[in-house]
């Protein structure tokens, strides 16, 4: 029996494919991080510029409006001429827009380049996500590597601001945006030099669709993508909201001090790192699916959890955060599971499915800010219910789901 030895080819085939997935996980990280490198710096940015504090907020609901719409744009060209010039066109505005947030010398300048920003980084949560598509080719072990990417992107409310505060005390606020400027041009030059094309031309689709109404109206006839696409979305709404509604419940009602909130912020983050390596196991175990309505299950325990607490009046920082743990696994369990059995759906379309979805996913969690903004951060029950509904539509949805998959499957002759 002859025996097989492994080629020069066969080696460097999943060389690359590592490579280039490591290269993406850098770009989502960079992208996820210019916002959260500066916060630590923002009222000195007000000082300097003396404006008041809305001005400088502006400069993240800019950045945020701009990240979630040019990913629309780039979703579909990447579909259309292939992802690695995208993501260097979206790669050379951020480098270029990052530095010149640095040169900015008034809040005028500094919000128009946070614009530009957010326009070449929409290109990490639309086309980044699509790459990993490519390599893995659905299924469990896309599902695997989307979690091992968001482990990755997860340490970034957790650490950033506190690289960014130490850079911004030593050098100054423009330092920080010097920096990312560096990293991207550091990614730049080894995208140019080490990426891959990972959609073949064969695979490519012809002609470019200039309108953002007709490229994606394609999916509002694709139910079974829009369910698992829902899910997916719903999950990042009460997610955000969250982030929105602990800070104020911590700080101003529970008396935590603002240096002291970080340390609870990243228990939370543990939480998530913690369910995406379960999920990495998992993922060659059970099936999508049924990690995802697991998930769900944990969201509604920890918001059942929350509203008991909150009626006994058991209720304290430590213990917030250890109810909200089930959901941080939880969270694992759906998020990246049902993204990735929504672009499983579209594999001829995976760039545009990844930046509808990315772009979604923004415009729930800035409404879920809204919503949640309208009550008082003094009890749990504002941020329990918020979890429950969205919970719930999501339970709707992979109800849903399994009728549409039944309808789309043969029956037996």
């Amino acid at each position: 029996m002859p025996i097989l030895r492994p080629t020069v080819k066969t080696i460097l085939i999943p060389v690359r494919t590592s490579v280039m997935f490591c290269l993406m996980a850098v770009l989502v990280a960079l992208v996820d991080m210019a916002s959260d490198l500066y916060i630590p710096v923002l009222p000195e940015i007000g000082h300097v510029f003396k404006v008041d504090e809305s001005w400088v907020g502006a400069t993240l609901s800019v950045n945020l409006i701009s990240l979630a719409f040019s990913g629309l744009y780039y979703g579909s060209l990447s579909d259309t001429i292939g992802r690695k010039p995208v993501i260097i066109g979206g790669l050379i505005l951020f480098t270029l827009a990052s530095f010149a947030c640095g040169f900015s010398t008034n809040i005028t300048q500094l919000l128009f380049a946070r614009f530009f920003q957010g326009l070449g980084g929409g290109v990490a949560f639309s086309v980044g996500v699509a790459v990993v598509r490519d390599l893995y080719e659905g299924g469990p072990k896309s599902a695997q590597m989307f979690s091992r990417m968001q482990s990755v992107i997860a340490l970034s409310p957790t650490f950033a601001p506190i690289i960014g505060g130490i850079i911004g005390t030593m050098y100054g606020w423009k330092s920080i945006f010097y920096v990312l400027g560096f990293v991207a041009v550091m990614l730049l030059i080894a995208m140019l030099f080490f990426g891959t094309e990972t959609l073949l031309p064969e695979k490519r689709r012809k002609g470019f669709s200039t309108g953002i109404g007709d490229e994606y109206k394609y999916f509002l006839k694709r139910p079974l993508f829009l369910c698992y696409a829902g899910i997916q979305i719903l999950s990042l709404g009460w997610f955000w909201s969250e982030l929105a509604f602990l800070p104020p419940l911590f700080q101003d009602h529970y008396g935590v001090a603002a240096s002291s909130f970080g340390w609870y912020l990243s228990v939370l983050m543990a939480a998530y790192i913690l369910g995406t390596f379960l999920n990495q196991y998992l993922v060659n175990h059970v099936s999508l699916k049924k990690l995802v309505s697991i998930g769900l299950g944990l969201f509604f325990l920890t918001a059942f959890l929350m509203l008991l607490a909150q009626m006994v009046d058991f209720v304290s920082p430590w213990i917030v955060v250890m109810l909200r743990f089930p959901a941080g696994i939880g969270f694992a369990f759906v998020f990246g599971n049902a993204g990735t059995l929504a672009m499983d759906q579209e594999k001829d379309r995976s760039g545009s499915a990844a930046a509808l979805i990315g772009s979604s996913e923004l415009l729930a969690g800035s409404i879920g800010i809204f919503v949640i903004g309208l009550f008082e951060a003094e009890t749990l029950y504002p941020l329990s219910l918020m979890i429950i509904g969205c919970s719930f539509f999501c339970v709707l949805l992979i109800v849903k789901s399994a009728t549409l998959r039944k309808q789309l499957t043969p029956s037996p002759e």
